[in-house]
Parts: structure tokens; sequence; C-alpha cells
């Protein structure tokens, strides 16, 4: 823990609970908090002593982890369709492009809100779907496309792998003319989104 008389400099390593100062004394930054007037910092990072605006603030070390977490608003790849279930590769959660794929799994009565017979009637390997998680408990994290903004937004011939083209209710491939269906977004096409608002 580091005292009161300690901090006298910006640049000092602090962590979360170390004292940095009085109510007193300095007003609170971003990344402290007060308990009975004194100042603490709230995360791992360096503090930055603002003499002139009596201010202490702590910068965050380290980026946090982003994660899925239920409720978040993702963007995938269909890896494999096998059985009742699609496996997904996260692409990007929310705003956040992904440095690490997080495996996830949707199941067939998660793909829409109508009744679907086969996972293979919503989707395809290759497909780019969004998606909402709607369970993080256990991995790997379950996603829906059950809205109507949530599905397919680009699609891929499975004959020649030539992008396909929504035509009403179908996508078809202008290359070969083949006919194919999905659970599509009603922003099928208009590329991969920056859904949602940043993780939290």
């Amino acid at each position: 823990m580091i005292g009161l008389s300690h901090l006298q400099r910006s640049g000092q390593f602090v962590m979360p609970g170390d004292q940095l100062g009085v109510i007193e004394e300095f007003m609170l930054g971003k990344g402290t908090y007060t308990n009975d007037g004194v100042i603490y910092s709230q995360i791992t990072g360096y503090a930055h002593v603002d003499r002139e605006n009596k201010k202490i603030t702590v910068f965050q070390k380290t980026k946090v982890p982003v994660v899925p977490r239920k409720g978040h608003l993702v963007v995938g790849e269909v890896e494999q369709v096998k059985g009742k279930v699609a496996h997904i590769k996260l692409l990007k959660i929310g705003r956040f492009n992904l440095k690490k794929a997080f495996p996830t799994i949707l199941h067939v009565s998660y793909a829409s809100k109508y009744f679907t017979k086969s996972i293979q009637d919503a989707f395809k390997p290759r497909d780019i779907i969004s998606a909402e998680v709607i369970g993080d408990e256990n991995p790997p994290c379950q996603l829906t496309t059950a809205k109507s903004e949530l599905g397919v937004l680009q699609a891929y011939c499975s004959n020649c792998g030539a992008p396909l083209v929504a035509s009403g209710r179908q996508l078809v491939c202008n290359r070969c003319g083949n006919v194919e269906r999905r659970k599509t977004s009603m922003d099928y096409g208009k590329g991969i989104l920056s859904l949602g608002e940043q993780p939290k």
C-alpha cells in the first residue's frame, strides 16, 4: 500500500486499494474513488498527480480483455455445421475487432423465430453472421439469430464459392446460377457492421 506521503510524482505504479491522497488536497480523477476522505486507486495502472488543478487520475496499465458476455452483439464466421449446431468463430464483439477468435455455438432452435427444421437450412460454412450472446456461463458461449436484424450478413455459393446476392427470400449466385437459402439478417449484403455499443 502506498502511504499518503509517498505519492509525490506522476507515473507511479499503483494497484486497486492503494492510497493516493485526501479529498482536502485533491479532486477525484478517472480510476479513483474515495472512502472516509481518502482517495484510493480503483484500477491497476499509473497515477497522474496534477498539482496545478489539484487532481489525481489513474491510467489503466493494460487493456481489459474483451470477452463475449450475455447481451453482446457479435459478428462471426461459421466454421462448421453439424447435427443441430453451428460452430461460430467470433470476429467482432460490438465495435471491437478480436485478435483472438472465440469459439461459440448456435443451436437450430435459436436460429430463427420461425421453425427451422435443420441448421443447414440457416447457415453454411464460411457464412459471416451477426448474432447475440444469450449464454456465457459455460464455454462455448451460446448465440441466437432469432431477431430480424440478426443472421447471415454475407454468404457464399456452395458450388463455386462466389458471393451470393439477395433476391427476395432466396440467395442467388450470379456466377453459376445456384440458388440457396439462409437465415439472413435484414442487413444482408451491407458488409460487416459495427454492431451495438462497446462491451462493458
